[in-house]
């Protein structure tokens, strides 16, 4: 790999053990959920590597061109993090990556306090939506007036049956992404969410119910929404995917609403950011966050 220090692909294997040291480092961002590190990693042209170096955990990324030059980054900054060493890697990434500057892809708020100003240029880059999920599912107030009364429109209008997912239902699901990448995903830059998407539904076995369980949404018995959650720590669970029939109004509510309330044994969950999205962000303001947290994205630089 030319890295100062051995490393290896990471696999879901390394789900428990990732997820115990990002609890014990109190990390909340919706990109330390580990079955999403796993499926962001798509060899051979993007690979993710799990590796122990200088008594800290590095998740180095690995992508290769079409022309066969490679890049290596940081997925996230080093667990715990110490300055000298992760300037020391990043300098080692520069020269392998020909002299291009490495970055590191997500930075939450309290690594960001830490990096060296002179040595990495820090951008925003997004800000993650965390939701009460009892409080979402009581849909209590005027707060949530409004969704209240779509779901009673979906609901007049449709009979869906959400349930949980199992392997048979893998291939409907897929068949129901290519048809939301064809009406929806193409019209913005959704290449990340369609490749982890696709990732996630092939390796949707390898994992146990705790660490990542699917549900689906049947109407008129077909599958035309699905999600994906899973457990960030013991107060904190990770909305990883939502997908449904763009051409079904409502339903992407009810999936959320329906998700929330399995996901009520948790204080909160991070429903990740809005890309910038306006309509998306309406959709999100729905569920009423309690919380906005910052990520931010880091740029090596002399």
């Amino acid at each position: 790999m030319n890295l100062p220090f051995e490393a290896e692909p990471i696999h879901p294997r390394h789900t428990r053990r990732l997820q115990g040291i990002f609890a014990s480092a109190g990390k909340n961002a919706w990109c330390y959920y580990a079955p999403f590190l796993c499926c962001f990693s798509l060899a051979p042209a993007r690979e993710v590597f799990v590796a122990e170096h200088d008594g800290a955990l590095w998740l180095p990324v690995r992508r290769v061109d079409r022309s066969g030059r490679v890049r290596f980054d940081l997925v996230v900054p080093p667990i715990p993090l110490s300055t000298e060493p992760l300037v020391a890697v990043l300098n080692r990434m520069r020269s392998i990556n020909e002299g291009r500057y490495p970055r590191i892809l997500w930075v939450d708020e309290a690594d960001r306090r830490h990096l060296p100003p002179d040595r990495l240029e820090v951008r925003f880059k997004s800000r993650e939506y965390l939701y009460d999920p009892s409080r979402v599912a009581a849909a209590a107030g005027r707060p949530y007036r409004d969704l209240r009364k779509k779901l009673r429109r979906f609901r007049r209008g449709a009979d869906p049956i959400f349930r949980v997912m199992t392997p048979a239902d893998i291939t409907p699901c897929q068949a129901l992404l290519r048809h939301w990448r064809k009406r929806q995903g193409r019209k913005r830059d959704f290449l990340l969410d369609w490749g982890y998407t696709r990732s996630a539904l092939s390796m949707f076995g390898q994992w146990t119910s705790e660490e990542l369980q699917g549900w689906c949404v049947e109407l008129e018995g077909r599958i035309a929404a699905f999600a994906i959650a899973g457990r960030m720590h013991a107060r904190l669970a990770n909305f990883f995917i939502a997908k449904t029939d763009p051409d079904v109004r409502g339903l992407s509510e009810y999936l959320r609403m329906e998700v929330y309330r399995v996901l009520t044994d948790f204080d909160l969950v991070n429903d990740a950011g809005d890309l910038g999205l306006r309509g998306l962000r309406q959709h999100k303001r729905k569920f009423r966050p309690v919380e906005l947290i910052p990520v931010y994205s880091a740029s090596f630089s002399d």
